[in-house]
This record gives C-alpha cells, structure tokens and sequence, in this order.
C-alpha cells in the first residue's frame, strides 16, 4: 500500500483536480479539471458570476484533496494497528480501503456532468453563433438567473431525496 503525502497532495491541489488525481481518484480530479477550464472559459462572457464560481470550485476542490489525503493517512494507520498489534486477532490479510464504511467515494453521477456540458456547450454556441441575442440575455442577467434557477433545483433535489421518515 502506497502512503500519499499531505503536503504533497496540498500542492499538488493547488491545480484544481491534480491533487484528487494523485490519490487516486482520477474521475473526481478530472471533472474538477473540466470545471475550471469551463469557468476560466466563460470569465469573459460573465465576468459577474464565473470568477465566483471558480474561486468556489478552486477551495471546495483544496479542501476534499486534503479531507481525503487525511482520511487516507487515518485508515492506513488503522490498518497498521490491525495487521501487527499482539491484540489484534482475526485481522484481515487483505485491506480494501475502498470497501470500508466512510471512505470518501468517488462516486459523482455522470447526468449531473452530462448536464454541465449541455448547458456550457449551449451558453458557447449562443455566445459564437448569435451575438446579439447573447448582449439581450446579458443585458437581462442571464448568468445570475441560470445560477438562480441551478441553486434552486438542486436545493429541491437535496429536500426531495433527503427526506425522513
């Protein structure tokens, strides 16, 4: 088993998505990669709202590299204790850190990023295609109102799918 540094996973996600990658989770990392190639992307367009969203993307992604590196670091040390402490009988030979309960999964649904690019790839043609009905959708606030309506409809996911009995 192959122990990942923090402070070299802190570094590394200093590039949003190089960190995740380098502990493994290689879909995470590259999705926070096209995120903010996306939100760099569209800075000119909406200058309002996407600064925002990469700076909020960048933080999120430092902070889940670095909660994952330690949750790493804790379960190997626990596996240490169980493979060669005189008290530990019966401990497992084999040690799957992605099979116990509470290790961070990689598990991020592809509709929501089939989503993100439909909706990206139809902001870039209109911005390229139709200019002019791209400066009366800025004129309205279009950016502001897309990530109005995205909060608010992952706000009702998140109530819906969160329910308790």
């Amino acid at each position: 088993m192959i122990k990942k540094k923090r402070w070299l996973t802190f570094m590394l996600a200093m590039v949003p998505g190089l960190g995740h990658m380098y502990l493994g989770f290689k879909k995470l990392g590259l999705q926070f990669m096209i995120g903010a190639f996306v939100c760099i992307i569209f800075i000119p367009s909406m200058p309002t709202v996407f600064p925002f969203a990469l700076a909020a993307l960048w933080f999120y992604q430092l902070f889940d590299a670095l909660q994952k590196a330690t949750w790493m670091k804790i379960s190997i040390a626990e596996h240490e204790r169980l493979m060669f402490h005189p008290d530990s009988f019966g401990a497992p030979w084999t040690f799957d850190m992605h099979s116990l309960p509470g290790f961070p999964q990689d598990d991020v649904d592809p509709a929501w990023v089939g989503g993100a690019c439909v909706v990206a790839g139809v902001l870039l043609l209109i911005i390229t295609a139709f200019p002019t009905l791209w400066s009366i959708l800025t004129e309205i606030n279009i950016g502001t109102i897309l990530l109005s309506v995205g909060l608010i409809g992952y706000g009702l996911r998140m109530l819906k799918n969160n329910t308790r009995a």
